[in-house]
């Protein structure tokens, strides 16, 4: 999968769970540079108890493994159940997590992998 399109699936998750967090306001920032794509999104949702958080946080920082890429990849944006934050975590190489009740920012990292096409 291009690198590309795996950017816009973790982008879509990221997006899924602030709409279904009621956010009526979202934020998204990339940057992107040659070793690295940096996502924060903002948002005005209803925030994040402290089990929520420490779950989230678990999921979203698991240990990228490139072996799953090409799987997962395609599963971020699209997956129907509560494991789309997994998807993303594999994906991706750190998060940090800001939340309260106005809200929640949270900001992922992804080195990017020379050998990919872009």
């Amino acid at each position: 999968m291009k690198a590309q399109q795996r950017i816009v699936n973790i982008m879509s998750e990221l997006v899924k769970n602030a709409l279904e967090a009621d956010a009526t306001d979202i934020d998204m920032k990339i940057k992107r540079s040659e070793d690295l794509f940096e996502i924060t999104i903002q948002d005005d949702g209803k925030g994040m108890d402290k089990k929520t958080l420490k779950e989230v946080q678990e999921k979203l920082n698991q240990p990228h493994q490139e072996i799953y890429d090409e799987y997962y990849s395609g599963l971020a944006g699209f997956n129907q159940s509560d494991s789309g934050l997994n998807v993303v975590g594999f994906q991706v190489d750190e998060a940090e997590i800001e939340t309260n009740s106005d809200g929640t920012k949270i900001r992922i990292r992804r080195m990017n992998n020379n050998k990919e096409k872009k």
